[in-house]
């Protein structure tokens, strides 16, 4: 779609279109697992190169309508849904690294993309090296003649470490390296990686991209060429979008600029509000002057920060039960991006990770001073 569209035009209308035998507006759920030829040469015209949607495993027209549209919101040449985020990371490093690469990857990771990274690339041939990403020099001594990409997260899961993305990015075109890109903490919303020199972009679009925690599915973004051979190698892997989950993940889109909007307003205050209560003994979201690394963010993402927030609790770990008991709205539940406010416990920390919802701010604001209070005062009602 149109560039000169703005980005909530293009949430709406991006990938879309009329149904051409119906007229139906919105998007249907193919919901078939195979695809029939009207004749034999439209078999042989499909052998020859002509498109045609062949088995669900390898493509869906709903799936298609959902790529396009959030390659559009990305501003990549094209995109592949998976049916998870970490399969989306782990076809697009499979291939990166095929046959036994080195890869460089951030020290700060989200747990599970650690071990995928740590314990089964390493299975497959590839070596990796964790470093500091917020040290360049670092990350730059690590590339060696047999590195094949960079990785990171620009906002770390769940620390909220802040990367210098631009420089990173020109790094990786100084090197000649591809730089893949975690966007799922910020979508494209708040950052297109690829204006800060990404090469593939990737997501767990159950985040941000759905907005209402009824749907898992991952995207990979980039150049047509990578897009087409990591869409090669998906089906293959057994990572493949299903129709029905591309349907709910179109209307989720829909709504992502104000949604995000909401979720960054809504954190900024509790952020703040935490910052000032003697219960808490720090708070990690890159939109306070207190993190380390705020100006680093405010050049990557303006005044705007996600909805993403992690706080330390000045009575150890064993104020954090006490702390999400008394906490009313918040569900205690891992992943994020949800329309509501999730809270979850970092093992064997003080620190509690909190996705800030859009509930109505002052109901946000009232429930967590009340809960912080009842750390003093657990006889309170």
């Amino acid at each position: 779609m149109a560039q000169r569209f703005g980005l909530s035009t293009r949430s709406i209308h991006a990938g879309e279109a009329p149904d051409p035998s119906t007229g139906a507006n919105g998007v249907p759920i193919y919901q078939n697992a195979t695809f029939a030829f009207r004749s034999y040469q439209g078999v042989k015209a499909w052998r020859d190169g002509a498109p045609h949607f062949l088995y669900a495993r390898d493509g869906n027209p709903t799936v298609r309508c959902l790529e396009l549209k959030l390659a559009d919101l990305e501003g990549t040449a094209d995109a592949v849904a998976t049916a998870t985020g970490m399969a989306a990371i782990s076809a697009t490093l499979l291939h990166l690294l095929a046959g036994g690469g080195h890869l460089v990857a951030s020290s700060d990771l989200y747990a599970v993309i650690k071990e995928l990274v740590v314990s089964d690339l390493p299975a497959f041939g590839a070596t990796v090296d964790l470093v500091d990403f917020t040290d360049l020099a670092a990350v730059e001594a690590a590339i060696t003649a047999e590195t094949r990409a960079l990785f990171c997260e620009p906002f770390s899961n769940p620390l909220l470490t802040v990367i210098d993305l631009a420089g990173l990015g020109s790094l990786a075109a100084r090197r000649g390296i591809p730089l893949v890109v975690d966007n799922t903490f910020l979508s494209p919303a708040l950052l297109r990686p690829v204006e800060h020199g990404a090469t593939v972009v990737v997501h767990s679009a159950t985040k941000y991209l759905s907005g209402h925690g009824n749907v898992l599915g991952g995207i990979v973004r980039g150049a047509k060429p990578t897009v087409a051979a990591i869409r090669r190698l998906l089906p293959r892997l057994g990572g493949t979008m299903g129709a029905f989950p591309a349907w709910l993940l179109l209307s989720g889109a829909k709504t992502l600029p104000p949604r995000v909007e909401r979720h960054s307003g809504n954190a900024a205050a509790v952020a703040k509000l935490l910052a000032g209560h003697p219960a808490v003994a720090a708070v990690r979201h890159p939109g306070l002057a207190s993190h380390p690394r705020h100006e680093v963010a405010r050049r990557l993402v303006g005044d705007r920060f996600g909805g993403m927030l992690a706080f330390e609790l000045a009575g150890g770990e064993r104020a954090v039960g006490p702390l999400l008991d008394a906490l009313e709205l918040p569900a205690i539940a891992v992943s994020l991006g949800d329309c509501g406010t999730l809270i979850w416990p970092l093992a064997g920390t003080s620190w509690p990770r909190l996705s800030v919802g859009f509930e109505d701010v002052v109901d946000l604001e009232r429930d967590v001073t009340h809960a912080l209070a009842r750390l003093d005062s657990p006889a309170s009602p």
